[in-house]
């Protein structure tokens, strides 16, 4: 390879002529490293649709058809996109156990940062798999980069845990959340005996490598064994493009989740990688379980083909491996960068990788040439390359050329589904009815004058206040409501909840024809509706709405849990107005709490005792 000096900017010819040789070449390559995949060709095909140029924002649950919003941004939805994405998640239900699912994450890094910055604080104390032992080289740089510290779990020996001593280190150090987060490792983990250890701290499973293997259940089960969240990138053993997935059972963290990403971790999830990855998730549905056992079959014989012919792989005495992976150790044959780059020079593709213990190994992973359908004779034919460029000092160059004749000769990709054929071309379709019940009201506003008595204000104000101070509450995030003489005053939109001003009143005057009349300075706060709608079924002088989303603490309390709803809508005005006169606090999953009472001091209790219970 000539090595490239670039002095002034390439033309886009140059560039072009750069990514063709580099594909060309790709294509010559045996894959055998273990954090890399192929896509299918609808899955490759997508990535270059034109609704790559499009935004999907929030949430589903959140989303709904166009007009999308997020938060009071509205834009033109996806809305067939939507219907896949349902689909997609029905698919996580099936192939992983898991209740609730987020698809918005960039990759495995961003999955892992959502999970810290969503289930712990500053100053929190993290379990990770130390790196000796097969641990992320990223995590514990992480745990400093969140303002998190972290201990390690014991191992007894190459990828088994010790649970004993790490009972010990949990009881003395603390930690806040438990993490699996290895990136070299043969065997399933001790869920349940952790779980027990752990009890209702979260343990967080990062399936990043063996997500495939999960799908097609042929590796462990993560969620039915103990783990409260799985997480990974998709883009392994997985069918996946680079991007990243969580998946849980309990509500109540999912939502912590699902809340920190759509406040300051994401806004664009990528439409073009969210739609391969949904592509994926229906091949994995389809094929997984044939691929995935095919993967563990391909890797025990490889690593057994390469031992038998003198190459040391680790754990030899208990099979080499249960999943995609298995490692040579490079001590008796050499240093591990130059094998590597032996192998790479003869067109095989491995990872050079310090695993357990700090044993230099090289890695090898066999699920894309799983995927392209190698099996034992091909099998054969790559342990005689390892063996003669390892142990017999053959020419690379020699040993290339035939790696690439063999290669380029085994480009299809299986395991691609039964039903997608050729994409057709989109046709014209007329826009469906504009329903009688709308999605939103309309605001009729009148310029006046505040006409909040002081007193009033100042009532607001000490519940505004403590109404700001719970976690995930931002400066104008939530609304408020008073009514008083005759009069019913709302927060106006972008007002400070914990600093309100006598300008910061609309009053809502009255509502015919789906159009809710106001006076007052500035436009009502998003959920006027929802508050004008509570009043009528229950007698409310005071109603309050943050963005706190609460965890298991509110489940001894007289709290209405509610599904999650879209913001400003007649639909959320309607169910919160429906679960009023059954409890004075409302949960909108996904969304905050609403409380509400007939007086000042009973509806601050209520919002003091749900702040006593946070965790």
């Amino acid at each position: 390879m000539t090595e490239l000096s670039i002095d002034t900017p390439l033309s886009l010819t140059a560039i072009r002529d750069l990514v063709t040789r580099e594909e060309v070449d790709n294509e010559q390559v045996l894959h055998l490293t273990a954090n890399e995949t192929v896509l299918s060709p609808f899955a490759q095909n997508v990535l270059s649709t034109k609704l790559a140029n499009r935004y999907l924002l929030e949430h589903l649950d959140m989303r709904l058809d166009s007009p999308s919003r997020l938060n009071n941004f509205l834009y033109r939805g996806l809305n067939r996109v939507n219907a896949i994405e349902q689909s997609a998640t029905q698919v996580c239900r099936e192939l992983f156990g898991a209740e609730y699912t987020e698809f918005r994450c960039l990759s495995g890094l961003h999955a892992m940062q959502t999970t810290f910055a969503a289930l712990s604080q500053p100053g929190d104390k993290i379990m990770r798999i130390s790196t000796k032992d097969g641990g992320h080289f990223l995590t514990e740089l992480m745990c400093r980069s969140f303002g998190r510290r972290s201990t390690t779990y014991a191992f007894r020996d190459l990828c088994t845990i010790d649970i004993e001593r790490t009972r010990e280190i949990f009881e003395r150090e603390r930690p806040s959340l438990l993490y699996i987060d290895a990136m070299n490792y043969l065997f399933p983990f001790p869920l349940r005996e952790l779980k027990q250890i752990c009890g209702d701290v979260p343990l967080i499973f990062d399936a990043s490598h063996t997500l495939g293997l999960i799908a097609g259940g042929q590796f462990q089960d993560p969620l039915a064994e103990g783990a409260d969240i799985l997480q990974a990138n998709t883009h392994k053993t997985f069918f996946g493009p680079q991007k990243g997935l969580i998946l849980g059972k309990s509500r109540s963290l999912m939502e912590r989740i699902t809340y920190t990403l759509s406040n300051g971790m994401v806004s664009s999830q990528h439409t073009a990688s969210t739609l391969a990855l949904f592509i994926a998730l229906h091949e994995m549905y389809e094929d997984g379980r044939e691929y995935a056992a095919r993967v563990i079959e391909n890797a025990r014989h490889l690593a057994g083909l390469l031992n038998e012919r003198g190459i040391p792989v680790l754990a030899a005495d208990r099979g080499f491996t249960q999943n995609h992976m298995f490692f040579i150790d490079t001590r008796p044959l050499g240093a591990g960068p130059m094998l590597a780059k032996k192998l790479l020079d003869a067109n095989i593709s491995v990872n050079r990788s310090i695993a357990f213990e700090h044993i230099d190994t090289l890695r090898l992973g066999v699920q894309e040439i799983t995927r392209r359908g190698y099996s034992g004779a091909d099998l054969e034919r790559i342990a005689g390359w390892i063996e003669h460029l390892l142990l017999r000092d053959a020419n690379p160059e020699s040993v290339a050329r035939d790696v690439a004749t063999f290669v380029v000769g085994r480009q299809n990709i299986r395991y691609c589904g039964k039903s997608a054929g050729p994409r057709r071309a989109p046709r014209g379709k007329p826009s469906p009815a504009t329903p009688a019940r709308p999605r939103w009201v309309n605001i009729s506003l009148t310029k006046a004058d505040n006409r909040c008595a002081p007193e009033t204000v100042e009532a607001v104000r000490t519940l505004g206040a403590a109404a700001a101070v719970f976690e995930h509450q931002t400066d104008s995030a939530g609304n408020i409501s008073v009514r008083t003489n005759g009069h019913t005053f709302v927060s106006a939109s972008g007002s400070y909840l914990k600093d309100l001003a006598s300008h910061d009143f609309v009053e809502l005057v009255d509502f015919a024809d789906w159009t809710l009349r106001c006076e007052g300075a500035g436009p009502p706060s998003a959920e006027s509706y929802m508050h004008y709608l509570v009043r009528t079924s229950v007698d409310a002088r005071y109603i309050v709405h943050n963005h706190y989303i609460p965890g298991d603490e509110i489940a001894d309390l007289d709290v209405l849990v509610i599904p999650p709803k879209e913001y400003g809508s007649v639909q959320l005005a309607e169910a919160v107005a429906k679960a009023a006169p059954r409890s004075h606090i409302i949960y909108i999953r996904r969304h905050g709490l609403v409380f509400w009472s007939d007086t000042l001091e009973e509806c601050t209790a209520l919002m003091a005792q749900v702040a006593s219970r946070r965790i």
